[in-house]
């Protein structure tokens, strides 16, 4: 089988064509990087002859996004559009990764817009759609910069000497899931195709405060913690983890090692800027 994954090049993206490749599976990237842009007509020529589309380009953030809204828009909804009309003229699958619903920003905003868009071409035109919800990934290959993302933030500050900053209180929960198992949960979500969701979490909450200890311990900093105000368009949750849709029809579900955690942590102690 032939398929497609766009943002292909990206954190997640790198492990869901590899494992595409490791089925025996014929998989390539559509991505900005490697010269084809989802709002461009060069898509349509890309996506002939697939079998299925993993949908994963987007723009991403959160308060980061109020600035940039109308890109977030064209970007996340209109490419969302432009991806489901390629599958719709070539009669491939379509699969797009989402997350919980938790918070009132763009991106969650456009992530939503995104997915009715999806489940509308499979209503009225057949396209086969399902979605990952992906909790907090983490991995090596996950950048340290632009939008903030819990451990390699984390790692980076605390490597560096530097206070870890907490945003809020710390007890918020999070689900982190290594971004191997969201790349297998894509590939798998192939196989479906009437409107499924599957959780891509472990199922097993962290406070925001507990991470923090644990990367302090890794790195053997001793420079604590800093509490911050939080962010625009971010919220406290305490009950923010996968419950597990999806994971019967899958037969398996993500689960948390310690190991790849610590591995991640240690990962980033190149990008120490002490």
């Amino acid at each position: 089988m032939r398929y497609a994954v766009t943002g292909g090049d990206g954190f997640i993206g790198r492990y869901a064509v590899q494992y595409l490749r490791d089925r025996g599976h014929e998989a390539f990237s559509i991505d900005r990087a490697s010269g084809v842009d989802i709002l461009e007509d060069k898509l349509g020529p890309a996506v002939r002859g697939t079998d299925g589309v993993i949908h994963l380009a987007g723009i991403l953030g959160t308060e980061e996004l109020f600035g940039s809204t109308e890109a977030a828009v064209d970007v996340n909804v209109k490419g969302t559009y432009r991806v489901l009309e390629a599958c719709r003229d070539n009669g491939a699958r379509f699969v797009g990764i989402t997350m919980p619903q938790v918070w009132n920003n763009v991106y969650q905003a456009t992530k939503r817009c995104g997915q009715d868009l999806a489940y509308a071409w499979n209503v009225n035109f057949g396209v086969p759609v399902s979605h990952v919800r992906a909790f907090n990934a983490f991995g090596p290959g996950q950048k340290h910069y632009g939008v903030q993302k819990i451990v390699p933030t984390f790692a980076v500050r605390a490597w560096s000497g530097r206070p870890i900053p907490i945003w809020g209180d710390g007890t918020q929960t999070i689900d982190l899931v290594h971004s191997a198992d969201l790349g297998r949960m894509l590939v798998d979500a192939l196989g479906f195709g009437d409107r499924q969701v599957f959780d891509g979490g472990t199922g097993r909450a962290f406070t925001v405060n507990q991470v923090a200890e644990w990367v302090l311990e890794v790195t053997g900093s001793r420079a604590g913690v800093e509490y911050l105000p939080m962010r625009k368009g971010e919220t406290a949750s305490s009950d923010l983890v996968a419950e597990g849709e999806g994971w019967d029809a899958l037969g398996w579900h993500p689960e948390f090692r310690a190991e790849e955690l610590e591995r991640t942590i240690v990962h980033y102690r190149q990008f120490s800027e002490a």
